[in-house]
């Protein structure tokens, strides 16, 4: 061997060529024996569909396109290169550096690659004027087919679902939703068939943008299929399960608040996370809603989730202000220094700009089952609360007194001497 030869790697176009053709084989098959495959959403009078018979039927002619179309699969390979690499600009060696990226993400780029042909044959089937019915069960077989194997491409092909809802590739107006019935059929057929952890990454990106469109919505049961996915998949990432249902609430506010209140039941640590991370979007379209969830959620030992809720409150009771101080002293009697400290930050200015007199006795509380953290942060809105009325500081000393004599001292004191300085 000359030693001064230099080994090369094998050229990664063809490896992926042949990725994506078995990929499109496994799919047809997984699809064939997962999903009815429904007969094409359009179809010209005189060229009726022919139905396949066999998954073989279908595998073959996706492979004989697949092999035929080499000048469609280099360009599909420079969109997915386009979308995903990130060349180092000024490096001389381009190159080996593409090929290394191709070799090394080989089974993801054929996976694009995989998907955008799908697509492709189903913007074919879905021309209203010029249907290609063959392109409809290949396309549709293909897409339903890699989604149930967990596709990371699928994750990003909402519009294609939507697509196949109106029998159109155009996507409506919220005003203008008529669906077509083989459409939902098709969708409905794929839905049900990924009842699998490897599908949920696609129906958190799917339910959402099913659930923007109430006839949608309606039709395929949305918020009934977010809460049985977090019921049979709760570790899993449900974060657009519980995004569909405070969509849906916009149009549909039973349905959002059976799910919503079946999924706070659940007492699932990270379900119960997504919630309260959520609840200020709840809050703007069913207020009263999520008021009660937040009260729900309270009974938990998890401080992470208290933290959460405190941060919270004050915005949630933003047109509720008489809601803020009883939650507030609930928070403040089971939480620890950090949840006390983002109460304080969150809401406490804006409670005593209503309640300048501290009724409910927040600050007292706040000051005397907090941190120096806290305690830090209270002794300016205590000061604050002194130059407002001198009978409400005097009562929150008071009520600090009752529990450390000490401390009450210190802090007058200390507040007093800011006044002098």
């Amino acid at each position: 061997m000359n030693l001064g030869a230099k080994m090369h790697r094998r050229d990664s176009r063809p490896l992926i060529f042949e990725m994506v053709g078995n990929l499109i084989d496994e799919a047809i098959e997984a699809a064939w024996s997962s999903v009815k495959i429904h007969d094409p959403i359009h179809e010209l009078p005189d060229f009726p569909a022919l139905r396949p018979t066999s998954p073989t039927k279908l595998t073959r002619q996706a492979a004989g396109l697949h092999a035929a179309d080499r000048r469609g699969f280099d360009l599909r390979l420079d969109d997915v290169i386009g979308i995903m690499y990130r060349p180092t600009p000024g490096l001389f060696d381009h190159e080996e550096r593409l090929e290394a990226w191709l070799h090394k993400n080989a089974h993801d780029i054929a996976d694009q690659i995989s998907m955008m042909m799908a697509i492709d044959w189903l913007k074919s089937a879905l021309d209203e004027n010029f249907p290609d019915t063959d392109r409809w069960y290949l396309g549709y077989a293909l897409f339903a087919g890699r989604t149930i194997q967990g596709s990371f491409a699928a994750i990003e092909k909402s519009n294609s679902v939507l697509s196949m809802v109106f029998g159109s590739m155009e996507k409506p107006n919220h005003g203008e939703q008529i669906l077509h019935p083989r459409g939902v059929l098709a969708v409905n057929s794929i839905l049900d068939a990924m009842d699998n952890t490897q599908s949920m990454p696609a129906v958190n990106s799917w339910l959402p943008a099913l659930a923007m469109y109430p006839s949608v919505a309606f039709r395929l049961q949305i918020a009934n299929r977010a809460l049985e996915a977090i019921i049979r998949y709760p570790e899993s990432n449900c974060s657009g399960c519980v995004d569909a249902m405070i969509q849906i609430s916009t149009h549909d506010s039973d349905s959002a608040r059976r799910t919503l209140m079946s999924t706070c039941d659940l007492k699932n640590r990270s379900v119960s996370t997504l919630l309260a991370e959520r609840l200020d979007s709840l809050s703007g379209r069913m207020p009263n809603l999520a008021l009660e969830i937040h009260d729900r959620l309270t009974i938990t030992d998890d401080s992470s989730l208290i933290s959460i809720l405190s941060n919270t409150l004050a915005s949630l009771c933003t047109q509720r202000p008489e809601e803020y101080s009883v939650r507030a002293a609930h928070l403040i009697s089971i939480g620890n220094d950090r949840s006390i400290r983002r109460l304080i930050e969150s809401g406490f200015r804006t409670y005593l700009d209503h309640d300048p007199n501290d009724q409910q006795g927040l600050l007292s509380n706040a000051w005397v089952d907090g941190g120096d953290l806290s305690r830090s942060r209270l002794k300016g809105l205590i000061s604050e609360q002194r130059k407002i009325s001198i009978d409400a500081f005097e009562a929150t000393l008071k009520r600090i007194n009752e529990v450390s004599e000490s401390e009450a001292i210190s802090l007058r004191e200390e507040i007093m001497s800011r006044e002098t300085r």
